[in-house]
């Protein structure tokens, strides 16, 4: 095992009940903690506040001046499609990371980063994101993780 820090493995199944149970507040807190652990890992890249505070202000703010400013069109309110485009922005580099992630382990990449883009298929990716990034640290930590939620949905932990 190598000196480099590991993440914390967070199985799919944990992720999306805490996420609902916390109406998303807890998947917030996890986008932003995987950036921390992956540039902790990999010694570079785009820290949790890079990564979510664009997004939340940019989605937060305008829609905040649009309803409480007289002042501000109502137009205005469009501007938070600039916090949504950067939200996708920071998926899109995290798929890729961990495909790069996958990669330099001799393991095949098991995102398929342009599925962002499809309807639908950007929330399977995302829900595949989640399980890998667990199953990457459990691999780095030599352990296994149990996800039966990602086990009994074999689309969402195939790699094949």
């Amino acid at each position: 095992m190598s000196d480099r820090f590991i993440g914390k493995l967070r199985p799919l199944w944990r992720v999306i009940l805490l996420s609902v149970a916390t109406l998303m507040l807890y998947y917030g807190w996890y986008k932003w903690i995987i950036q921390e652990e992956l540039r902790r890992y990999n010694g570079y890249g785009w820290s949790g506040t890079l990564c979510l505070a664009p997004f939340v202000l940019g989605v937060v703010v305008p829609q905040l001046l649009r309803i409480y400013d007289p002042d501000v069109p109502g137009w205005f309110g469009w501007f938070s499609l600039l916090g949504v485009v950067w939200i996708y922005i920071v998926q899109f580099r995290l798929y890729k990371t961990v495909n790069v992630l996958y990669r330099e382990a001799g393991m095949k990449e098991p995102l398929t980063v342009w599925w962002i883009f499809v309807p639908g298929l950007n929330l399977v990716v995302g829900l595949r994101q989640i399980h890998f990034l667990s199953q990457y640290w459990a691999n780095k930590q030599g352990t296994v993780v149990k996800d039966v939620l990602a086990e009994t949905i074999p689309f969402f932990s195939a790699n094949t």
